[in-house]
């Protein structure tokens, strides 16, 4: 998580600062990015809001060790990659029920259950990527797994 990363960085580390990331990235990140994302694919689609989004996850979690050099750029990062978490979280259940229609609901309590596998599975792949090579083989495995879903919305949207 931000506020494991931020507890190791000698200029993160602050309780209060975390705290305050956190909040900022709860109201302008994770809840701001649902009314956005999902705004924006009622009127330009999933697909070309789907692209936008991972790419932008990417380049966020790509850069997030760098930006971490600055508290101001720490902190907007951090809202970012909630901002994107936030429109995932808007973006499945709507498009689930364009694709299925009346089954969508179903398809979408099958989907959701990755959430949960990711709550048990992502801890144990984070330690052993931690292990091997740092944050920063964490940050470049979430940024390429975001650049893999928006190659997979090109090929197949």
């Amino acid at each position: 998580s931000y506020k494991t990363y931020g507890l190791k960085q000698p200029q993160l580390n602050s309780d209060a600062f975390l705290s305050l990331v956190g909040s900022l990235s709860a109201i302008l990140g994770n809840a701001a990015g649902r009314f956005f994302f999902g705004a924006m694919s009622d009127v330009v689609g999933f697909k070309k809001t789907f692209i936008p989004l991972t790419i932008l996850q990417a380049a966020t979690m790509l850069s997030y060790q760098y930006l971490a050099n600055s508290r101001i750029a720490f902190c907007i990062a951090t809202v970012v990659m909630l901002f994107c978490m936030g429109g995932n979280f808007a973006l499945f259940p709507a498009q689930t029920m364009r694709e299925y229609g009346s089954m969508g609901a179903s398809v979408y309590s099958f989907m959701f259950t990755a959430f949960g596998s990711a709550a048990l599975l992502g801890p144990i792949l984070s330690n052993a990527l931690l292990a091997k090579g740092g944050f920063g083989l964490v940050f470049k495995t979430i940024g390429l797994l975001s650049l893999v879903s928006t190659a997979l919305a090109v090929l197949t949207l």
